[in-house]
């Protein structure tokens, strides 16, 4: 009987030391390759997002890094946050970060892009938008012009239909081109009506800084930050990649993101050694 007794207690500090093991295993793990998922984002609750979905997902996929739609003024040098906000990521993510705690955190966003949005005047576009609107409505673009306007308005439609949508459907490969087009359109078809209209040259707008710039001034260089602010962030993801190699990266970007981030980045998978997942 006292030989069953030790050589139960023997079995058992056997079975927690490789429990330990398992678990240190798990908590450090390694991949051959780099795991990068994109996922779309809302950030605000729908009927069918909010931040328990995005936290579903994130632990179905249980990522060793999240990198987030945010700069660095949110995070402590410790990468602990410093400021959070009441949106669908920010609030998965805490919660995630409370039941993972080995999870890290790292912010992708173009640094200081409000700041930069007011002291170039771009903060408020939708003025351009609905001068193009007026114009229509008065009959005043030409034929192209109105071509353009009328499909990037049918565009922008379609995608509101999706505003109820599931996670998954607003990831599916329809929606990203459904997005690709419609970003096409507001970058580089309706940038051919503000440069060709000259009433966008006439009007003006003030910029943080007090410069009296026109409207069209407005929306190139508003153009020209979209890019810019898209190449930082696939910049920012390729860098934490090489900080941490052979580990499973989730990036949360607002789904409207997603389709530019996908397609430059799978050009970028070989020669930066990951391998690009579906989500």
């Amino acid at each position: 009987m006292k030989l069953k007794r030790f050589f139960s207690s023997e079995l058992l500090y056997v079975i927690i030391c490789l429990s330990s093991l398992f678990c240190n295993a798990q908590n450090n793990k390694t991949y051959q390759k780099t795991e990068l998922t994109i996922i779309g984002t809302v950030h605000f609750p729908t009927k069918n997002i909010n931040a328990d979905t995005i936290y579903s997902a994130l632990e179905r996929l249980k990522p060793d890094i999240i990198l987030m739609e945010s700069d660095n003024s949110n995070f402590n040098s410790d990468f602990t946050f410093k400021k959070t906000y009441d949106e669908n990521e920010w609030n998965a993510i805490i919660k995630y970060r409370t039941n993972f705690k080995d999870v890290l955190c790292r912010p992708i966003e173009f640094e200081g892009r409000n700041d930069y949005r007011k002291t170039n005047g771009i903060q408020n576009v939708d003025v351009v938008f609905n001068e193009i609107n007026l114009l229509d409505s008065l009959n005043l673009l030409s034929v192209k012009h109105k071509k353009i306007w009328a499909r990037f308005v049918e565009l922008a439609n379609s995608l509101s239909e999706f505003d109820n949508s599931s996670l998954k459907e607003i990831n599916s490969v329809s929606v990203e081109n459904l997005v690709r087009e419609r970003q096409f359109y507001q970058y580089q078809k309706l940038k051919e009506i503000v440069d060709e209209n000259d009433e966008f040259a006439k009007l003006k707008v003030n910029t943080a800084s007090k410069e009296s710039i026109s409207y069209r001034e407005m929306y190139n260089r508003y153009c020209y930050f979209e890019e810019l602010r898209n190449r930082a962030i696939i910049d920012n993801i390729l860098k934490w990649k090489a900080k941490f190699p052979n580990k499973k990266i989730v990036t949360l970007i607002g789904f409207y993101h997603k389709y530019f981030l996908t397609n430059e980045l799978k050009w970028k998978q070989k020669e930066n050694d990951f391998e690009l997942k579906v989500y």
